[in-house]
């Protein structure tokens, strides 16, 4: 299962209470400084009118950081930035003839798509 801040967001869109423990222990470091920035100079009061705002509007939390300048950065080099298609898992990517499944999956799925299972 992805353990990605931005898709924890997503999963509890609509629960305060666990996007505020979402942005105070899952966020990059980065976003959290960016956030500690906008307090001081008195954009926002505190994190839970970030997320008030997310709820009420019915936005993710992610497009309200978005909106006060605060972007997601995609990561572009090493494991967390291949996941599997199917799962979302960062383990075993396999990349080879670009099918981009997780080792798991692609145990699961090989005669369909056209493989010889060995061991079998």
């Amino acid at each position: 299962m992805p353990n990605d801040w931005s898709y924890l967001v997503e999963l509890q869109k609509n629960k305060p209470g666990t996007l505020a423990k979402i942005l105070k222990n899952n966020a990059p470091r980065y976003v959290k400084e960016e956030v500690r920035r906008l307090i001081k100079e008195g954009k926002i009061k505190n994190i839970q009118e970030l997320i008030e705002k997310a709820v009420s509007e019915n936005k993710s939390l992610i497009k309200v950081l978005e909106e006060y300048g605060i972007k997601n950065k995609e990561r572009k080099f090493g494991k967390g930035s291949i996941r599997c298609i199917i799962c979302g898992s960062h383990d075993r990517v396999i990349r080879r003839y670009k099918i981009y499944i997780c080792g798991r999956c692609f145990r699961e799925m090989a005669k369909e798509l056209g493989f010889k299972v060995m061991g079998e």
